[in-house]
Formats: structure tokens, C-alpha cells, sequence
């Protein structure tokens, strides 16, 4: 081979590669134009589609508030909105879209009478921020004002009607701190990996149950979507998924028993508190003075919210679950069974003159001239303040805060509540550190008869009461579904028969005299055990008493537990007992009428 034949191979071997290479290139730039104007398109297309569209949370509808006989506690009501479409006043430019848009609004409030509602600054905000939804101008519209806007409707061009749900409360004021009430709050659900652009406002539960069960009865969202134009302005809209209500919510309490306590306790400062002392089951509970809960709804105003919240009286304070008062004589029972359970005999007896000294103090009983020698179920009975002075000194602090344990004193009960106080059951311990004092003879006399600074809730007491009664402290519950929860008490029958029956002569007497609370029985169709306690709070000028009673009935076998608290009385059995029969009247005809 020569040397051109040699040059020739070599020159087509360079075209052979300049060719391939070539062909490689085009090859590349054709699966590569492929990917960019073929399999990417469907996501470029996508992107722009979500670009130009708006995710909107729409709300859930609340579940409601039953109580046990399914009576409506809470519920909801459709309202009407006058909302304004904000694309229909577009404009140049956002100040020019905003003054016609408020021009709009005051023709509105003119034709309707209704006052103005939303401010410049709301609109401004809204058109920069909010521009694709349209803008509430009239929340839960008078039934006049709506006759006054269809009759003029087609004068009003951009405006229409929205409906949405708000919380309503067919008792108005009734078992008020027990149910609470809502308020829109803005949404927080994100589904998938999407953020929401806007939120329908969602009922949020703010006290009561409608708090502590807030998640349990809130319904699931929905969403809808909106597609916009280059400025934002809304094209169309549709549902993508539908909201769903939130399960209804069923109580222990009884309304019917809940009305009478009410009405018995109208008009008071204080607390009524009925429960099933065999399953926990709260039947009533009061606090006097309340606040009408339809107030709260759609808003309440700064000024009637600071009026609330400022009333003297506080009504806003769930005096049932959550107020704290000395119990007074109704504590008696407690220290009885501790003594009993320390070793002493129910035949202790001891000499009543009519007051106790401890050092300084002079510790005076109801009876003036004192009761005489008497034993304990006539102390029991008669409510004898130097019986259980004496009592309590024989037996000590600790051991009648052992006993006040074991009822649950100084605990939280475990009620499904928001508001559940401990109270205090003092020692020596809890008043060093608390003042920096040591504990002193006054201190355990005191204690003795229920005062100094042994403090309790009403629903408290009523746990007691039914306590003795059945030989059970139950956890008291509001949710109708939940286990019931319950422990039997450190005490003999034959302690607990002891106490029961100083119980039950405090109602009936012992044949010869009548007991301390012989009114909580009056015309109540079974026997009634209770006991009355006057606890007297301050000194001096400030000097007040709080009247206590608390019962179970039958006394046999407990179906009702009670306790209640007036304010400023003057004593159990004339002010608390007569209350409590007219419940428990009501109570066993209720009962009667559903056994027939």
C-alpha cells in the first residue's frame, strides 16, 4: 500500500467519527426537545393550572351537645351573610377598586338600615390580600334587613347572600358554665403536602365542654377551589371534597333536674351539684349567678364582654366545679369515720355546754345552752360543733387528713371537665410551706368542724355524700359513654352504718327531737340522709355565713347525690335543705314517671 492509499484511510476514518459524533448530537438534542416539549409539558401545565388556583378550607359543622334524654344543649342554626363580590367593582387600579367598592358598601347600609360594618382599612386589606374570596359586609343578618336587601336586590349589583352555621343555645343561660360556648377561630388543617390559601372561619370551643371536648366535636373540613386570573381576581369556583359534621356529644346531665335546681337556686350567689353516686353520672350542676350563652354568638361585644367580666357577682366563676368554700358542718361525717376508724367508740360521749375554748378561741355551738352528754349520732344529728372539736382533738390532724384523703379532699376529682379545683386539706407541712407558720391547736379545732382552712368544691361535697351512701367514691364524668370509675372506701359497714344513721336523723329525728335538716325531707315520696353545715367566712364587718347541706336518697340505696352552697345565709337547714327536697321531689317523679 503506498502512501496517498494510506492518507485516504485516515481521512475517512475522521469523517466516520465527525458523523457519528454528528448523529450523537442530534440524536441528544431530539430526546432531549422530547423530554422538555412531551413528558414535561404535563407537569409545566400543571404547575401553571396550580399557579392560577386557590385552595379554600370550608368549615366542618359542629357536632351537638346532648343531654341524656337527647334535649338539644347546643345546636346549630343556618345565618345569612351580605357578602360582596369584589370583581364586580374592579377598577384600574386598587385605590379606584377600593373607593368603589366602599361606595357600594354604604349603598347597601342605606338600603338595608344596617349599620357599617367594615371599615376602609378592612376593604383594603381584603382586596390585597383576600382578593379571589368575596368580602363579608353583614355577618348574621337581621330577618328585616334580608326582607329590606331581596326587595332591592337588583339595585344592588355585586352584593348577594352567604349561609353558614353558627352555634346556638335553646337554654339560653341554663347549665351555662357546664356547656360554654365558641368563637370563630381561622382553621389549621393542611391536606397532603398542600397549604390551604384561605379558611372559612371554624367554631372553636372557648369553656365549658365545648372546650375540653372541642377536637371530639369539631367536623371535618372540606375544600374548594377557586382559579384566578394574572391579578388575582376569581374566574370560577368548585368543590373538591365536601366537609363533614362532627358527632354529637351526649351528656349525664339531666335537664329536668338541671331546671330545678336552677329555678330552687335563682336569684342566689352559689352552687348546686346532683349526681348518680353509683356510676358518677353529674345530673346537674349550678353556679349562681350565670350569663346567657346565646350572647357569645356570632361575637359579644368589648363592652358587654368587660361588663361580664367585671360584675361583682362573677359570673363567669363555675362556683359548681370549681369554687372553693369551707364545708363546714358537713365535714362532721369525715371526722366521725376517722375517729370510728382510730379506735374510738360511737358511744364517746362528751358534755355540750354550748361552747368549746381552745386557748383564746371560744368555739360556740348552735344550741346556746349546749346539748348535754351525747354520743355521736346525735352529735351527728344536732350538729354539735364542741362534740366534734373534742372529737378531733382525741384523734389528731393526721388522722383526719387521712380520712379527708380517702374521700378524695384535696384531690382533683378526674371529672372530664376543664375546670376541676383540688382544694386544700391542711397540715402542718402544707402551712409551713404555704405562710411560713407552724400548725396550732386552733388550727386542728378548727378543721375539726370543717372551717379554718380546710377548703372543697360543690361537686366535692357531693361526691361525699354519695360516698357514704353507697360505700363507693366514684370519679364523677360528663361524657355519658365513658367507664365508669369508682373504689370502695377504707371503712367497715359497721362504721359506715354508724355515720349513716346520724345522716339519717339529721332529716328525720330521733323520735323525740327533730334533726338540724328535717326540711330536706318534706314531701320527698323516699328517706333522705344529709347533713347541714354554716360555715362563717371573715370577721368583723366583713363577717358572712355560707349555708351547706348535703344528701343521698333513698337511704337504703343511693340513686341521687347532692350537695349545695348559698352565699351569704344564714344557715343549711333554713336556707340549702328546703332547696334540696324540692330537687329530690322532682328527682323521684321523674324516676316514677319513667318506671310506669
Amino acid at each position: 500500500m503506498n502512501r496517498n492509499e494510506e492518507l485516504f484511510t485516515v481521512a475517512d476514518i475522521l469523517c466516520i467519527v465527525v458523523a457519528g459524533i454528528f448523529v450523537l448530537g442530534m440524536l441528544f438534542l431530539v430526546v432531549r426537545l422530547k423530554s422538555l416539549q412531551v413528558d414535561s409539558s404535563a407537569n409545566y401545565n400543571y404547575a401553571n393550572v396550580r399557579q392560577s388556583e386557590r385552595r379554600v378550607q370550608t368549615e366542618g359543622l359542629r357536632g351537638r351537645i346532648l343531654d341524656r334524654n337527647g334535649n338539644i344543649l347546643a345546636g346549630n342554626r343556618t345565618s345569612l351573610s351580605i357578602v360582596c363580590d369584589v370583581a364586580r367593582f374592579r377598577r384600574r387600579n386598587w385605590t379606584m377598586t377600593v373607593d368603589e367598592i366602599v361606595q357600594a358598601v354604604e349603598n347597601v347600609a342605606k338600603v338595608t338600615r344596617l349599620p357599617m360594618s367594615v371599615t376602609r382599612r378592612k376593604i383594603e386589606r381584603h382586596v390585597r390580600q383576600e382578593l379571589a374570596r368575596p368580602l363579608e359586609c353583614w355577618k348574621d343578618v337581621p330577618r328585616v334587613a334580608l326582607a329590606r336587601f331581596f326587595e332591592h336586590s337588583d339595585e344592588l349589583p355585586g352584593f348577594s347572600c352567604k349561609e353558614h352555621s353558627e352555634r346556638i343555645y335553646p337554654y339560653g343561660s341554663s347549665a351555662c358554665h357546664l356547656i360554654g360556648y365558641v368563637s370563630h377561630a381561622r382553621g389549621d388543617v393542611v391536606v397532603g403536602d398542600e397549604k390551604f390559601n384561605f379558611f372559612e372561619p371554624e367554631m372553636d370551643g372557648r369553656a365549658g365542654v365545648e372546650n375540653y371536648y372541642n377536637e371530639f366535636l369539631r367536623g371535618v373540613p372540606g375544600e374548594r377551589r377557586i382559579r384566578v386570573d394574572a391579578l388575582g381576581y376569581a374566574i370560577s369556583e368548585w368543590t373538591i371534597t365536601e366537609s363533614a359534621p362532627g358527632p354529637d356529644l351526649k351528656l349525664t346531665l339531666d335537664m329536668k333536674i338541671q331546671r330545678s335546681a336552677e329555678e330552687v337556686m335563682k336569684g342566689l350567689k352559689g352552687a348546686f351539684v346532683a349526681l348518680d353516686p353509683r356510676t358518677g353520672d353529674i345530673l346537674a350542676s349550678v353556679s349562681m349567678p350565670g350569663y346567657d350563652l346565646n350572647a357569645f354568638i356570632p361575637f359579644i361585644s368589648e363592652e358587654e364582654y368587660a361588663k361580664l367580666r367585671n360584675d361583682p357577682d362573677r359570673p363567669f366563676l363555675d362556683r359548681a366545679m370549681s369554687g372553693l368554700y369551707a364545708p363546714g358542718s358537713t365535714f362532721k361525717p369525715i371526722v366521725a369515720l376517722a375517729a370510728l376508724a382510730s379506735g374510738v367508740s360511737c358511744q364517746f360521749q362528751y358534755n355540750c355546754t354550748g361552747v368549746y375554748e381552745a386557748g383564746g378561741m371560744r368555739l360556740r355551738c348552735a344550741s346556746r345552752w349546749g346539748h348535754g352528754e351525747l354520743a355521736m349520732t346525735e352529735a351527728i344529728m344536732r350538729s354539735c360543733n364542741p362534740y366534734f372539736c373534742a372529737l378531733g382533738v382525741k384523734i389528731g390532724t393526721n388522722e383526719i387528713c387521712r380520712a379527708s384523703r380517702a374521700f378524695g379532699l384535696g384531690s382533683k376529682t378526674g371529672v372530664d371537665f376543664v375546670s376541676d379545683s383540688a382544694g386544700v386539706v391542711p397540715d402542718a407541712d402544707w402551712k409551713m410551706s404555704r405562710y411560713g407558720e407552724r400548725w396550732y391547736f386552733g388550727d386542728l379545732v378548727q378543721m375539726s368542724i370543717g372551717q379554718g382552712m380546710l377548703l372543697a368544691t360543690p361537686l366535692q361535697m357531693a361526691r361525699v355524700a354519695g360516698a357514704i351512701g353507697t360505700g363507693m367514691l366514684v370519679t364523677p364524668r360528663l361524657k355519658i359513654d365513658i367507664p365508669v370509675e369508682k373504689k370502695a372506701l377504707p371503712y367497715s359497714r359497721e362504721h359506715l352504718e354508724i355515720v349513716r344513721e346520724g345522716m339519717r336523723m339529721v332529716v328525720t329525728g330521733n323520735g323525740i327531737s327533730r334533726g338540724t335538716g328535717f326540711r330536706a325531707g318534706k314531701g320527698v315520696p323516699v328517706s333522705v340522709s344529709g347533713k347541714t353545715g354554716t360555715a362563717e367566712i371573715g370577721r368583723g364587718a366583713t363577717r358572712r355565713k355560707n349555708a351547706w347541706f348535703i344528701a343521698y336518697a333513698p337511704s337504703e340505696k343511693p340513686e341521687i347525690a347532692i350537695a349545695v352552697v348559698i352565699e351569704n345565709a344564714e344557715g343549711g337547714g333554713v336556707d340549702a335543705a328546703p332547696r334540696v327536697a324540692v330537687v329530690l321531689k322532682e328527682f323521684f317523679a321523674a324516676r316514677n314517671q319513667r318506671a310506669e
